[in-house]
């Protein structure tokens, strides 16, 4: 039988959060999968997937296969900015909405001992309540593109623009594949966030760069796979803190916007396999208002990894 999530792409008007995250914790698995992802038989596949994720805003699609972040833990809780800055819309002080996300890592190396390039993805619904239908802002961060070696996914910061470094892979799919599809490959808008809750036609100011990393105070769990040292039963209250963190590209210090609280998580069929997350074209439309074209502002070129690091 057909669901409201199996209608076509342009037939997409919201959701609500409680019936993603139904879908989302589905099909718990008795024990962690290895999805292997990307192969020689699906790049094309990739291709095309890659197309699709910046024109599908659907965030339950029908099930497909995740070729990059393919194993995960999902999450839900609170997205809170409790810091006065001069962005608006779900970056502006006060704003609070409920998150789904998911935390992955790329490729099929998930154990400690190996490079694992770690990524959060969410949905920031502009509501409290999970009944009430919306659209919700997505965004995506990632850790260092080639992988990094840390013995805890907890101390890797994640960023909307992360390095690619040395790794073959990396480099073919970010500078090869997604240049294809976009103007600066490996950066991910957060437009998307800035303009929930902000009436059609007034000022919009986001964040060039957003930061994610663990609270100060979170212990550290030995696991070998990650999504055994990530489960919420392992941290103190059962949740797990992320402070969120802006700056703008000419800017050296990040500044700390607010928190997302985990509170409950899933290793599931529905979050590897049918949890969406929409990816906005890199548009350079000078226009800062909501409703209107999404403003863009050029990266310097010498200071690409300097935003990113804030060194």
């Amino acid at each position: 039988m057909a669901t409201p999530f199996d209608r076509d792409v342009h037939d997409y008007d919201g959701s609500t959060f409680r019936e993603v995250k139904s879908v989302t914790f589905s099909g718990v698995y008795p024990e962690l999968p290895m999805h292997r992802g990307l192969g020689p038989t699906t790049l094309l596949q990739f291709i095309n997937d890659s197309a699709r994720n910046m024109h599908d805003k659907r965030d339950i699609r029908p099930y497909f296969d995740k070729l990059i972040h393919a194993n995960g833990i999902s999450y839900t809780g609170v997205w809170r900015i409790t810091e006065p800055s001069s962005y608006t819309g779900y970056f502006a002080q006060g704003a609070e909405g409920l998150i789904i996300a998911r935390l992955s890592v790329a490729g099929p190396n998930t154990t400690r001992g190996h490079r694992r390039s770690f990524g959060i993805a969410g949905k920031v619904y502009p509501t409290m309540d999970p009944d009430e239908k919306c659209k919700p802002g997505n965004f995506v961060t990632v850790s260092f593109l080639s992988g990094n070696k840390d013995k805890h996914v907890t101390d890797i910061e994640v960023t909307n623009m992360p390095g690619i470094g040395l790794d073959p892979a990396a480099n073919v799919i970010n500078r090869i594949i997604f240049r294809m599809m976009d103007t600066r490959p490996g950066y991910r808008q957060l437009w998307p966030v800035s303009t929930l809750g902000v009436p059609k036609g007034d000022p919009v100011l986001t964040p060039d760069l957003l930061r994610l990393k663990v609270a100060g105070d979170t212990p550290r769990v030995d696991a070998a796979d990650f999504r055994d040292e990530l489960r919420l039963h392992n941290y103190p209250g059962q949740r797990l803190v992320y402070t969120i963190e802006g700056k703008n590209f000419d800017e050296k210090a990040w500044t700390r916007l607010g928190v997302i609280e985990f509170t409950d998580d899933a290793v599931s069929e529905g979050g590897d396999k049918r949890l969406h997350f929409w990816i906005p074209r890199d548009l350079p439309t000078p226009s800062p208002v909501a409703g209107g074209p999404v403003p863009d502002r050029a990266v310097p070129g010498d200071a690409r990894e300097a935003a990113v690091s804030g060194s």
